[in-house]
């Protein structure tokens, strides 16, 4: 069996073979040949898709597991503070997302963000020599910083890439203007400074629904007259058309399509 397991590193998820059953959310301990490290059970996969796992699940977390996790995360944010002090030192123009040791500690993971290739030679000399541990420096995109760090997206939830998205959807403002939202980058994007990946949610039923509904601007014909389109409502099945000097709402089976009018 095939896990999908919330990699405690700051890295991407990754995927760990066993032959063992674990409920989601269980934390578990990895082995890979790398070492030994920890994270937590997202998935099971039913369909592989030619996915290699390169980790193996040893076990579930035992509450001296456990204790030694707590430990290391707390060991992890003093090794965070101290990036961050060698980094301003040096005047790198680069953001440290997360610092955390492995479970066996031989291996301290240092996840960043930075506009710009950073010459960051010198820091992992300093780096080796402040932790007496192997160094793996990572750059990370924006929407992996924002699914590491977590936060509270406009809607007032967790962050959808923190809790649950397995995999980054792709996003357009197409999607936005599907969906008759607000095309204001300050409306549409989330915390690491993309579009929301909740846009592709409802794509689909909008993309779907608005092919029986007239374009702008097209002519149709109601009730009361010849208008013009200047408004859709996909959810109440409503168009808002322009009759002369006034606007009306109608049912779309109210309406008759003119084309070319």
């Amino acid at each position: 069996m095939i896990y999908e397991i919330k990699f405690a590193h700051g890295e991407s998820n990754i995927f760990a073979e066993t032959s063992a059953s674990f409920d989601v959310q269980s934390s578990v301990i990895l082995r890979s040949e790398k070492g030994l490290f920890y994270g937590k059970v997202l998935r099971k996969l039913t369909e592989t898709n030619g996915i290699v796992p390169n980790f193996e699940i040893l076990r579930e977390a035992s509450a001296e597991d456990l204790e030694k996790i707590s430990a290391l995360k707390k060991y992890s944010r003093a090794a965070k503070k101290r990036v961050r002090e060698l980094v301003e030192v040096q005047n790198l123009e680069m953001k440290i997302v997360d610092v955390a040791y492995s479970f066996d500690q031989q291996q301290l993971f240092i996840s960043f963000t930075a506009e710009n290739r950073v010459d960051f030679r010198l820091l992992l000399r300093e780096l080796a020599v402040a932790f007496r541990t192997r160094i793996e420096l990572r750059q990370i995109g924006p929407r992996d910083a924002a699914k590491v760090s977590g936060g509270i997206g406009p809607c007032g939830r967790p962050l959808c890439c923190s809790e649950f998205v397995y995999e980054f959807p792709n996003v357009s403002i197409k999607m936005a203007k599907n969906q008759n939202l607000s095309l204001k980058q300050s409306k549409l994007n989330g915390l690491c400074g993309r579009l929301m990946c909740c846009l592709t949610y409802e794509d689909q039923f909008y993309s779907e629904a608005q092919k029986r509904f007239p374009d702008f601007g097209e002519t149709v014909n109601t009730v009361e007259g010849q208008g013009r389109v200047i408004g859709l409502n996909v959810l109440n099945n409503r168009v808002k058309i322009r009759c002369g000097e006034y606007s009306k709402e109608f049912e779309l089976a109210e309406i008759e399509v003119k084309h070319g009018g």
